[in-house]
């Protein structure tokens, strides 16, 4: 995988142990999976890097879906063992999209695992006009990010502009319009979600072709900050 665009948090030890390509929350980066570092050894995983946030501050966010297939496509290796996509929030339907642009490509992931994501067919492509304030506001209404950063002179550029970014790049997701996948699909829902409904995650079901499996979790929409080792495994089973 290119480095620039994917972070290594964990190595498996075998090369045919699965390959774990997880996609981070609106706004978020890679550090988001730190917890997964408890796979060191049993699961080799790569957190997505998104442009203009963390250590690519620096360059143009994403913002359009067609820049994201192309991005993702250029950055992509095949892995020698078995390949898992997850995401969580709306790092879900880039999951989704991701699987997607590989079936184009004849390659077919092993599972797709979604955590607290909304269901493709809530993503229509309509637009909302988001900008800097409104994307402001939203973190500030969601409660998942402290206020104290969001008041820092340094919170526009750190937090909210990446933020911004992702909004945008869903706006222009029409999940509603694309086929069910022909990959296995592990739905991960937290009861305690006060953002993602439950039946978000029923209709993940409708996203496949193959198997589905639900998991319920408490912890709230980034449950997956206290998995441990036996819960990622689980996951990933």
């Amino acid at each position: 995988m290119n480095p620039e665009v994917w972070q290594r948090i964990s190595s498996a030890t075998t090369s045919c142990s699965s390959t774990v390509l997880i996609f981070p929350p609106t706004g978020a980066g890679a550090p988001a999976f730190q917890s997964m570092s408890v796979l060191e050894g049993d699961t080799t995983v790569w957190g997505y890097c998104p442009p203009g946030r963390g250590q690519r501050l620096l360059e143009p966010g994403i913002r359009t879906m067609g820049e994201f297939v192309s991005k993702f496509r250029s950055s992509f290796e095949i892995p020698t063992g078995p390949l898992i996509l997850a995401g969580v929030s709306f790092g879900a339907m880039l999951a989704f999209v991701a699987a997607h642009i590989l079936e184009n490509d004849g390659i077919f992931a092993t599972r797709l695992v979604a955590l607290c994501g909304q269901s493709p067919k809530s993503y229509r492509g309509e637009r909302e006009g988001w900008n800097l304030e409104r994307a402001r506001q939203r973190m500030r209404s969601y409660g998942l990010t402290p206020k104290s950063i969001l008041n820092s002179d340094e919170s526009d550029d750190l937090f909210v502009r990446p933020t911004l970014d992702d909004l945008l790049l869903a706006e222009s997701c029409c999940g509603n319009q694309l086929k069910q996948i022909h990959v296995p699909i592990t739905c991960v829902s937290a009861i305690d979600d006060k953002i993602v409904s439950s039946e978000e995650a029923i209709q993940w079901r409708e996203a496949t072709s193959e198997t589905y499996r639900l998991i319920e979790v408490t912890g709230g929409h980034y449950a997956h900050e206290g998995f441990r080792r036996r819960e990622w495994l689980n996951v990933f089973s």
